[in-house]
């Protein structure tokens, strides 16, 4: 597949590749996990088990903190997360996710192994590892 103008840049390679993950998440989600969107699941992937602060997620998430309250809300509206004030600090929300939120996370984490166990079967674990390796790098490149 070429991009419309006939260019086949990185930008629209990395574009492909996310998009076939992200079918591959939602691929059986909506049964399992009505009303989630891939971004749902990257969310609460970033809660820790402890929990977090709206702020400290907002910031990781690289959102506003208005943004991923709406997304938390949304969350716990649907079960997936609950949030509570700190008693010592009533201005600071602190979201946890519920047990239907882990179990959100263990399918999305599944989903994405199910992408790179097929991406190395494909390339062989080789060149797999090269890329894997590639990205990791170009991640870390300031």
């Amino acid at each position: 597949m070429t991009s419309v103008n006939g260019t086949d840049h990185v930008a629209r390679l990395l574009g492909e590749a996310l998009r076939r993950i992200r079918a591959e998440i939602l691929a059986d989600a909506e049964q399992q996990f009505p009303g989630l969107r891939v971004s749902h699941f990257r969310l609460l992937e970033l809660i820790p088990p402890d929990g977090a602060r709206v702020t400290d997620l907002a910031e990781v998430a690289m959102m506003t903190k208005q943004g991923l309250g709406q997304h938390v809300d949304y969350l716990q509206k649907l079960g997936y997360t609950e949030s509570a004030r700190l008693p010592e600090d009533r201005r600071v929300r602190l979201v946890r996710r519920t047990p239907a939120g882990d179990k959100a996370v263990a399918y999305g984490q599944a989903a994405i192994a199910r992408v790179e166990e097929a991406w190395s079967d494909h390339l062989g674990p080789t060149r797999y590892t090269a890329f894997r390796q590639t990205l990791e790098e170009l991640g870390e490149w300031p």
